[in-house]
């Protein structure tokens, strides 16, 4: 049977397929029955879904974050939102130890990854470190590149809500400090160099907050203290291993990290205080935003004018279709008579 990828599912299609568990927990239902929650993936996208108390009962097994699954199921909607119902599932493991072989299974198609070229990327940020910093500030951030250049390559910027897959914490960081760059350029009080490293900067704490690149997970680590802490310890350890001289832009540096979520109820410790902590904080926000519109609307394949509500964009998003018989350009209007 051929894939159906999430990106094309729709409501009433059954399927007989494999998935990566992105998300698996636990639940009970208001009766006191337990059941599964799960978040099963492709590349193309994530979809939840519910194991019920008697499916669990005839096909049970350990589900783990990362595994694969061979399912069959039905897709339903949920309070508008798409959902799988699972009739039937196993991993990868059970089956092969029945059947010997799982002949429909391919990872490539269930493995989501950044779209651009990942040694393209790193090139291109190597380079803006090189071209646009100097002195101590140069020396730290290409140090945290080296010491981390293999996971950073790798690991996602998120575990669901953006850039969640393999390299999209290079992707993320690769746009922002492009961004960073420019934007810099228009304001002359900007601090160029320090704007530039903190973009670069600014989530790598995400190195050690987050596991599985293919099937992202916190660690624990990462439950505990998060990546604007792991991300500030990693920095001054740093700092202290190349003698940093300069304490002040150091701290400058450090600020930025710790209030790039812009507010204390968002995870930040304190808000922007500087012109580039206020920068670097909005063109953090504006990428992952608009990776989450990008997604969402690549999701939705309805012929809707505007998608399904988006509970962290808090909107439905205009798809902008044409209607049928809608001119695609504008026409002169002729003369009435």
């Amino acid at each position: 049977m051929a894939h159906e990828f999430v990106v094309n599912l729709k409501e009433g299609i059954d399927i007989q397929q494999f998935f990566i568990v992105r998300q698996v927990e636990e639940r009970l239902t208001r009766k006191g029955e337990p059941y599964l929650a799960m978040v099963l993936a492709d590349k193309s996208g994530a979809i939840p879904c519910k194991v019920w108390s008697n499916v669990r009962q005839e096909f049970p097994g350990s589900f783990q974050t990362g595994d694969y699954v061979g399912v069959v199921g039905r897709v339903e909607s949920y309070n508008g939102e798409l959902q799988l119902n699972i009739k039937k599932i196993w991993t990868l493991e059970q089956i092969l130890q029945v059947k010997k072989e799982a002949k429909d299974f391919d990872a490539s198609l269930l493995h989501a990854c950044t779209a651009y070229d990942r040694q393209q990327m790193w090139g291109e940020l190597e380079d803006l470190v090189q071209e646009h910093l100097t002195g101590p500030l140069r020396d730290l951030v290409q140090r945290l590149m080296s010491d981390h250049a293999e996971a950073w390559q790798a690991a996602p910027a998120a575990r669901h809500n953006h850039h969640a897959y393999f390299g999209g914490l290079l992707e993320h960081t690769w746009f922002v400090g492009r961004l960073a760059q420019q934007v810099a350029a228009f304001y002359p009080d900007i601090n160029r160099e320090l704007a530039l490293a903190g973009a670069i900067l600014h989530d790598i704490g995400k190195l050690k907050e987050l596991a599985k690149p293919y099937s992202p997970e916190y660690t624990t680590v990462g439950q505990l203290l998060g990546h604007i802490v792991l991300g500030l310890e990693m920095i001054r350890q740093t700092a202290t291993a190349i003698e940093f001289p300069d304490p002040e832009l150091l701290l400058q540096l450090e600020h930025i990290i710790i209030s790039h979520h812009g507010y204390q109820e968002f995870g930040s410790p304190t808000p922007p205080k500087t012109r580039e902590a206020l920068m670097v904080y909005f063109l953090d926000d504006l990428d992952a935003k608009l990776k989450m519109f990008e997604q969402h609307l690549k999701a939705d394949t309805s012929e809707r004018r505007f998608t399904a509500y988006h509970r962290l964009l808090q909107r439905e998003l205009y798809k902008a279709i044409e209607e049928p018989g809608e001119p695609a350009e504008e026409q002169e209007m002729g003369d009435i008579n």
